[in-house]
């Protein structure tokens, strides 16, 4: 689960739309640093080895998960919040005819 560890815990969570984007504010019992990079604790995928970047995700509260390269965060105190920004492979599709 983002953001969990041996002492910190997610405390509440709660599920908004901003701009017509899903975003997601979880308060934890400490203070959250916010997530840089790719570390395995933050994955599904923990059992050790390289997991390609394709396949790593983030999952929240609710069980969604959103792939690594796509998330976007905002650390502030105890209180992250998450949203999904679209790849450019995503924005590409958009205006490419196939």
């Amino acid at each position: 689960m983002i953001g969990t560890s041996e002492t910190r815990e997610i405390v509440d969570w709660r599920k908004t739309t901003e701009d017509g984007k899903t975003v997601y504010e979880i308060e934890y019992s400490e203070p959250v640093p916010e997530p840089t990079g790719r570390s395995k604790t933050l994955f599904g995928a923990s059992s050790g080895g390289t997991v390609p970047a394709g396949d790593q995700y983030f999952e929240l509260p609710d069980g969604e998960r959103i792939p690594a390269s796509e998330a976007v965060f905002d650390a502030e105190g105890t209180t992250l919040r998450v949203r999904r920004r679209s790849s450019v492979v995503a924005r590409l599709r958009r205006y490419l005819p196939w």
